[in-house]
């Protein structure tokens, strides 16, 4: 279900209200028994009563297959979290990289990312990535860029700043405002007086 996530938001499909699709969104749309043409109105359950757009028989197994799912969630989790997942994109066809595991004839097995678009029949000719490398290599330049001297006082520099401007603009509006409250006060004084 989270591949069916990622997948419709990079192909930029929203929700109603125009957000993201989200875990719960697609949960929700493969429950939603109106798709095999079933209508609820409160209690009363009449099917047939709206025009169906998924197969009886196709919705149930997508009901049996999160069912037992539900029942071992971990089924087909590899050991190891895949760090990188929904975080890299191809540089050939800019879908998601994402981490897989298989076994080799040997019973290793072998732990890797590997292009979406290469799946399924698609041309991008990215080659799987080894987990451990490419998350090591991740990491170290993660670590050089975070405990760089000169990129941290750059940014100590410019939190700084922005709070300084932030506390130079605050006593601005407080006076306009106190101007503004003593302008009110004025024209109700005046409106007083006439009545």
């Amino acid at each position: 279900m989270q591949e069916i996530t990622d997948d419709l938001n990079i192909k930029g499909i929203r929700t109603v209200r125009g957000t993201k699709i989200s875990l719960n969104t697609v949960t929700r749309m493969l429950h939603n028994r109106r798709y095999i043409g079933e209508y609820q109105y409160r209690d009363v359950v009449i099917p047939n009563g709206i025009p169906a757009i998924v197969p009886a028989k196709l919705f149930e197994q997508v009901q049996e297959r999160a069912a037992a799912n539900k029942k071992a969630p971990a089924k087909h989790k590899a050991e190891d979290e895949y760090l990188l997942t929904t975080k890299r994109f191809c540089g050939y066809c800019r879908c998601l990289i994402t981490g897989e595991s298989g076994t080799s004839h040997t019973t290793e097995v072998h732990r890797y990312y590997k292009c979406r678009g290469t799946r399924k029949g698609g041309t991008c000719k990215k080659k799987t990535i080894k987990k451990k490398w490419i998350e090591e290599v991740v990491i170290l330049l993660i670590q050089k860029f975070i405990f760089d001297d000169e990129f941290l006082n750059r940014l100590a520099d410019m939190l700084i700043a922005k709070l300084n401007a932030e506390s130079s603009t605050l006593p601005i509006l407080r006076k306009q405002l106190d101007e503004i409250e003593k302008g009110i006060d004025n024209l109700v004084n005046a409106i007083k007086r006439e009545f």
